[in-house]
């Protein structure tokens, strides 16, 4: 009686897991790891390894950031760069470290590796608030729908 139990509740975890994943890989999209929704979903730029520049020249496009915007994007797409790289620097460190540490020192390291998260989503917020004021209002609502830091609902921190 208990292993028809284990067995049907096992079966039943595997269904789900069969039933989620072509969903999970669809909506990776053929935009690269993140499908273009945003930061932290997933394997996105704070998870896993990606070409940053290049998604960013296509959230570029997208917008359709004209001359005069040219700083203001350089200045976003800087401050997007620099913390994805700070947050896969800190991912890497941890990954290594998990092996050996104690159970304290790993309690430590999530809650560091939370607060850099909490502090990598507000830094590329202040960033994209300040991209907003020099796109026109078609562009803003595009950039609403899709720029790290500001699609919170798609991606960033989910």
């Amino acid at each position: 009686m208990a292993r028809r139990i284990v067995r049907r509740a096992l079966l039943g975890s595997a269904a789900v897991v069969m039933l989620a994943a072509p969903v999970a890989i669809a909506q990776m999209g053929s935009g690269g790891a993140m499908g273009g929704r945003g930061m932290m979903g997933g394997r996105g730029m704070m998870g896993g390894a990606w070409n940053t520049p290049r998604y960013l020249d296509a959230l570029k496009v997208r917008l359709g950031i004209g001359k005069d915007q040219e700083t203001a994007w350089k200045n976003y797409a800087d401050t997007v760069s620099g913390v994805a790289e700070q947050m896969q620097g800190m991912h890497q460190t941890i990954f290594e470290a998990m092996g050996t540490a104690t159970w304290q020192e790993r309690q430590k390291m999530m809650n560091d590796m939370f607060q850099a998260r909490q502090q990598a989503a507000a830094t590329v917020h202040a960033a994209a608030a300040k991209l907003l004021t020099t796109l026109t209002p078609e562009q803003r609502t595009q950039a609403q729908r899709t720029l790290p830091g500001l699609a919170y609902g798609r991606g960033m921190m989910r």
